[in-house]
């Protein structure tokens, strides 16, 4: 790696991205609305920011096969060059609401998954608690079937998933310290 790869993606670029980020994991089910610089193909311009500031070369990135394209490698690759996997159980994956993704098949312990959805509003209503959450939160984004019954069994004990949902410019997260139940 050289110094000149490194300036490619100046810290100032991700930084607003990262605050944001934080500020969604430390307010689990609080939609926020990130900065995103470019929307790559196939993907929401959250994801496409999410991928531009989480997706590091050590780790890699399991992609959906409906959204798998050779556009989307290409920005990629282009970012920072993470390898991509089919290996499953994975540490990081991007994944659509649309193929209705076994996220208890597909992740690891402690996984971090970017969810694209189709709102972050209208669905199924889930009640929230634990850190970052005063009494309790009811959020109803729109999620598959088989990610509703992965959060029925939401693990209690800090092994479940970093669920990160996105829609357009917004995203919500669910952390894997929060304590869900499904209404």
């Amino acid at each position: 790696m050289s110094l000149l790869a490194s300036l490619n993606r100046p810290v100032v670029e991700t930084q607003p991205v990262l605050r944001r980020i934080l500020k969604a994991m430390s307010e689990p089910g609080v939609a926020v609305t990130l900065p995103c610089a470019e929307q790559w193909a196939g993907i929401s311009p959250a994801a496409s920011a999410l991928l531009a500031t989480l997706n590091e070369a050590d780790t890699p990135l399991l992609l959906d096969p409906a959204i798998d394209t050779p556009a989307l490698r290409d920005s990629l690759r282009l970012s920072n060059g993470a390898p991509l996997t089919t290996e499953q159980p994975v540490a990081f994956a991007l994944l659509h609401s649309g193929s209705d993704p076994d996220l208890a098949a597909i992740c690891a312990p402690g996984a971090t998954v970017i969810l694209e959805v189709p709102a972050l509003n209208g669905g199924l209503t889930l009640r929230l608690r634990g850190p970052g959450i005063q009494e309790r939160r009811a959020i109803a984004p729109q999620l598959p079937p088989k990610t509703l019954a992965f959060l029925r069994e939401w693990p209690l004990n800090g092994q479940g998933v970093n669920l990160m949902l996105t829609c357009g410019e917004m995203m919500m997260v669910l952390p894997r310290t929060a304590q869900v139940a499904v209404c």
